[in-house]
């Protein structure tokens, strides 16, 4: 297990924007008569916000920091690092964080840095970035994470398309010596690693001229191909080792599970997040979510979740909370982190 402890690292705000598009999954036309309502209710989500073509993760990400930068009075200069994860990056050769110092008019001396990761990312980078941070090297960064999900399902896709939604978020991170420890669990089952992977289009397996057009195809709908994720193997990942995680990661580091505040999780689904509640023995309303609304938004589902749900931010915003939240899935993988907050700056959600 891989355990870490960061001290003197303050979160101080979260920013979202989502694209201006909705899907309702009612409307999907691939359901017959009454069949779209009871997709719904299994899943949990209602409509997802959707990127066009012509919007993408640096468009997302760039609006979100702009949010908090302005929110929280942060001059641009002060910003030291600038990370982003995502797995829909702008270009395959020029990292997305590039694009967004740019377009925010980041100084030179900002350190900019890409992770690429699914549903985990957030947690990790976050590890990584708060860990950076510690010695007090760097004062203020922004961590960015953005995903374009939807554009990589198939038309026709039953299972994949009612879930999967866009958006971005702006954390703001600061150097607050004594500041209440970050604590992180991070882990990897390799072994099932390839149940989420695209197979054809990386280095490993290059589009030929069929792949390429068959891939298309299928993302426009007029082929019946669903590559894509093994449900039952996620599912049984995430019910089995999700709940060990969190409560490896409380007993490390000898935190009682009943001192905490939410519990935050990937927004896969509603059979899954309830399922995990269910085994960590979380009451619901201690459980935010944003899936109703936003759909499965990958790395970006639990800053998202934290800012999108009603009670939780409201809470967020007047309070001290401790949290535990845990991202899964692609790898598989897992991030699980616990963390306090004070009176976060949590603006509306955008849109663009």
């Amino acid at each position: 297990m891989a355990y870490l402890c960061v001290k003197n690292v303050a979160l101080r705000g979260i920013s979202a924007c989502v694209p201006s598009c909705v899907e309702e999954n009612a409307d999907l036309p691939f359901y017959a008569q009454g069949e779209a309502q009871h997709i719904i209710d299994a899943i949990g989500i209602e409509r997802r916000h959707v990127a066009p073509a012509d919007v993408t993760v640096s468009d997302l990400c760039y609006q979100a920091a702009e949010q908090i930068l302005n929110e929280l009075k942060w001059e641009k200069d002060s910003i030291d690092l600038l990370a982003l994860v995502t797995q829909n990056p702008d270009y395959l050769n020029h990292p997305t964080s590039f694009v967004v110092h740019e377009r925010l008019g980041l100084p030179d001396s900002t350190m900019c840095l890409d992770y690429y990761h699914g549903c985990p990312g957030w947690v990790t980078t976050l590890s990584s970035v708060t860990a950076m941070m510690a010695n007090g090297g760097i004062k203020r960064a922004l961590l960015l994470d953005g995903d374009t999900v939807s554009k990589d399902q198939g038309a026709n896709n039953r299972e994949e398309r009612p879930l999967f939604g866009d958006g971005a978020t702006a954390t703001a991170l600061e150097f607050c010596e004594g500041a209440p420890a970050m604590y992180f669990n991070i882990g990897t089952q390799s072994d099932a690693g390839m149940a989420l992977a695209r197979q054809h289009g990386g280095y490993r397996n290059p589009y030929t001229v069929q792949t390429l057009q068959a891939d298309l195809d299928r993302r426009n709908g007029t082929s019946q191909t669903t590559e894509g994720m093994d449900a039952m193997d996620v599912f049984s990942f995430a019910i089995t080792k999700v709940p060990k995680a969190m409560k490896r990661l409380c007993t490390n580091f000898g935190v009682n599970l009943d001192e905490i505040d939410n519990l935050v999780l990937h927004q896969a689904n509603k059979m899954i997040v309830d399922a995990i509640a269910k085994r960590m023995k979380f009451p619901i309303e201690k459980v935010p979510s944003s899936l109703q609304e936003y759909g499965n938004t990958a790395s970006v589902s639990i800053p998202l979740t934290m800012v999108a749900d009603t009670k939780a931010a409201h809470v967020y915003r007047t309070g001290h909370q401790r949290s535990l939240v845990c991202g899964f899935g692609t790898g598989l993988s897992w991030g699980a982190a616990l963390f306090e907050t004070d009176k976060l700056i949590i603006p509306e959600i955008s849109t663009i």
